[in-house]
């Protein structure tokens, strides 16, 4: 068993999303340390989400070890968005804006360079590339993108 298992990082993120805004009690923290093989599985589960800033561990540093307070562990908004499918407010507020510049053009000229295209062809989708307006660039970028993206999707 992999000790960083996706399945049990998923099950123990269900469970701090179900409770949330609720403090988790003593027979919750059960059922989650159960879902572990042992106690060094759960602690580094627990550090590891709680390194990406999903939940809130709980976990205070010891000398030897870790000592936990239950009612420290609990999922953070970005946890929730995490576990939202369509990503939460998180991809709402996070959204990035592209500006296309004419330099767009040389990385398409270098992709029609690597392209199974004959030289004709080439020589002939550059040459349009070069009197694309701005607007017209940004069109076959997206249009380029959508289609690159339906066939990673299949």
């Amino acid at each position: 068993m992999d000790k960083f298992d996706r399945r049990l990082q998923k099950e123990l993120l269900q469970i701090l999303f179900n409770l949330y805004p609720n403090r988790m009690t003593s027979e919750e923290y059960k059922e989650v340390t159960y879902l572990f093989p042992d106690d060094n599985a759960l602690i580094s589960n627990l550090l590891y989400l709680e390194g990406h800033d999903l939940i809130e561990s709980g976990l205070k540093a010891g000398a030897n070890n870790y000592s936990i307070n239950t009612a420290g562990l609990k999922i953070t908004v970005k946890g929730i968005d995490f576990m939202q499918k369509d990503g939460g407010l998180s991809a709402i507020l996070n959204v990035q804006t592209i500006r296309f510049h004419r330099d767009a053009v040389i990385v398409l000229e270098d992709l029609l360079a690597l392209s199974g295209m004959n030289d004709a062809d080439k020589e002939k989708a550059t040459s349009k590339l070069s009197e694309l307006s701005t607007e017209s660039l940004k069109t076959v970028v997206q249009t380029i993108t959508t289609a690159g993206l339906a066939v990673l999707m299949k």
